[in-house]
C-alpha cells in the first residue's frame, strides 16, 4: 500500500503580522508564541496524528503586503486559518478575502472597531479601540482634566482611538480645545506642537501606531516645554517608546492590555518557556495571546478537521476558554468578552502597573 505524500498529512496554518517596521518588534514576539506553540503541539502528536506546518508571511504593517501574503497562503499553500494580523491595516485587509473564501481569520492585536463588522471567519483576541478610547476619556475626566488636546498618528489603530477618545471626553463634558494628526512614520511635530501649546490644554492625549513614533512626540512635547501630563497607549510598553522618549517618557500614564497574571499557572509556564527561549517579548500579554490562539485552533481542528464553517461555528459556541491571558470567549462578532484594560505609569524609566 502506497503511502501518501508527506505535504497531505500535515495541516498548514498561516500567520500575516509586521515582520519589518516600526512596529516589527510586536509581530515578531507573536511570531515566536505562535512558533513556541506550534512546536510543543507537535511534539505532542499533532492534530488527531497530522503534525501543523506554520507559514510565516510578512504583512510589514500595510494593508497592500497583507494581501499579498494572505492570497498567497491561500492560493498557493492553500492554508484554511491564517493568524493575524498584527495591525489593524492588515486584518482589515485581509477580513474581506477571508470572508470570501471561508477562511478563518483569527488576531490578537488588530484593535480597530471596525473589525467586529469584517466577517463571520474573523476573530480576535484582544480588546477594540473604541472600548480602549471610552476607557481613556473617563480616566482623563476622572482625573480632573477638562480641556484635552490630541496628537495622533493616521493609522487605522490609532485614528479609531482618537475619533472614541473625543466623543467620549465631548459627552463628559470636557472639550478639545486642540486636534491635530500627523503622517504615518513622520518624525517632526512641531507645526502641530506649536497649535497644541497655544490652546493651553491641561492634558495631551498622545496617539502613537508605534513606540519609536510616541516616544518621539513624548520627547519633542517636552522639548518645547508643554509641561501637561500625557495620556497615551500601549506602546509606551515597549522598550523601542522609552528609548525615544528618554526622561520624556517618565510621567506618562497609558492604558495597556491586562498584565498577565503570574498566578495562573498557565501564565507562568509560558512567561518562563518564552523568556528562556527568546528573551524579552515586546508584550507579555501580546505574546500571551498569540500562544493562545493556536491551541484555540488546535482544539478547533481536533473537532473539525479543516472544515472552516465547523471551525467558525466551534469559536463562536466556546463557552470559555481558559488560557495564559485569562478566561475568556467571543461573542456573535467574533470580539473577545472576558478581557479588559491596565493603567500602567512611567516610574522611574520602567512601566508600572497603577491601576
Amino acid at each position: 500500500m502506497s503511502r501518501k505524500p508527506a505535504e497531505e498529512e500535515v495541516i498548514k496554518i498561516g500567520f500575516v503580522g509586521t515582520l519589518s517596521g516600526d512596529a516589527a518588534n510586536y509581530g515578531q514576539s507573536e511570531l515566536n508564541a505562535i512558533e513556541l506553540a506550534v512546536e510543543e503541539i507537535n511534539n505532542d502528536g499533532g492534530i488527531n496524528g497530522r503534525q501543523l506546518e506554520l507559514i510565516p508571511e510578512d504583512g510589514k504593517g500595510e494593508a497592500q503586503a497583507a494581501v499579498t501574503a494572505i492570497q498567497k497562503l491561500i492560493n498557493i499553500d492553500g492554508v484554511k486559518v491564517v493568524l493575524g494580523g498584527t495591525t489593524s491595516a492588515e486584518t482589515l485587509a485581509m477580513a474581506p478575502i477571508a470572508e470570501r473564501n471561508k477562511v478563518i481569520l483569527f488576531s490578537s492585536y488588530a484593535s480597530n472597531p471596525a473589525i467586529s463588522e469584517a466577517g463571520d471567519f474573523v476573530f480576535r483576541n484582544g480588546p477594540r479601540d473604541d472600548d480602549a478610547g471610552r476607557f481613556l476619556a473617563q480616566l482623563a475626566f476622572d482625573r480632573g482634566h477638562r480641556k484635552a488636546a490630541i496628537l495622533a498618528e493616521s493609522s487605522d489603530v490609532t485614528i479609531g482611538l482618537r475619533d472614541v477618545f473625543k466623543e467620549k471626553f465631548e459627552q463628559l463634558r470636557g472639550k478639545i480645545v486642540s486636534d491635530e494628526l500627523f503622517g504615518l512614520g513622520e518624525k517632526d511635530y512641531r507645526t502641530q506642537l506649536i497649535k497644541i501649546k497655544a490652546s493651553n490644554p491641561d492634558l495631551i492625549f498622545l496617539g502613537a501606531y508605534s513606540g519609536i513614533t510616541g516616544g518621539l512626540a513624548a520627547k519633542q512635547i517636552r522639548e518645547m516645554k508643554i509641561d501637561v501630563p500625557i495620556l497615551s497607549t500601549w506602546v509606551f510598553s515597549g522598550e523601542d517608546a522609552l528609548k525615544s522618549a528618554g526622561s520624556a517618557a517618565e510621567g506618562i500614564i497609558f492604558e495597556d492590555v491586562p498584565v498577565l497574571d503570574l498566578k495562573n499557572p498557565k501564565a507562568k509556564i509560558f512567561v518562563d518557556k518564552y523568556t528562556a527561549r527568546y528573551g524579552q517579548p515586546a508584550s507579555d500579554w501580546d505574546a500571551g495571546a498569540s500562544y493562545d490562539r493556536v491551541y484555540i485552533i488546535a482544539d478547533a481542528l481536533k473537532k473539525c478537521g479543516e472544515n472552516t464553517e465547523c471551525i467558525r461555528d466551534y469559536l463562536y459556541g466556546l463557552e470559555e476558554y481558559d488560557g495564559v491571558i485569562g478566561k475568556y470567549r467571543f461573542d456573535s462578532n467574533g470580539d473577545v468578552v472576558g478581557i479588559g484594560f491596565a493603567i500602567k505609569k512611567i516610574i522611574n524609566g520602567k512601566p508600572e502597573l497603577i491601576e
